[in-house]
């Protein structure tokens, strides 16, 4: 659901054909994402690292989980990291998703009491 990106010959990029400059902070967060991704996939490094998902609207930030799992079910991704600021860790997460909470430097949770 979200817009097509097009990188036009003199670099110019739009999205849904508007200009990259006229788009909210969540719209270039997600142009970004996109052209990260098929740098990835072109360069063969089958590698995301996405910063600061948190301007994403907690409702959308669904539809790029789900995105991933397409990518990686399309075998064009092999590992994807996510990083922002919530207030809490995810819940409801798929099994392919592994949630590393990070607090006053140190990874905490059920996930490190897992790993010891």
């Amino acid at each position: 659901s979200w817009p097509q990106v097009v990188v036009h010959s003199d670099m110019r990029i739009t999205a849904a054909d508007r200009d990259y400059r006229l788009l909210s902070v969540s719209e270039r967060w997600r142009v970004d994402a996109m052209i990260a991704e098929a740098i990835s996939c072109l360069s063969g490094m089958r590698l995301l690292v996405l910063d600061g998902f948190d301007v994403l609207q907690p409702s959308a930030r669904g539809d790029l989980i789900g995105w991933l799992d397409v990518l990686v079910e399309q075998n064009e991704l092999d590992t994807a990291l996510l990083f922002g600021t919530l207030k809490e860790p995810p819940k409801g997460m798929p099994e392919s998703v592994g949630v590393h909470w990070i607090a006053g430097g140190r990874v905490t949770g059920e996930l490190l009491k897992e790993a010891a």
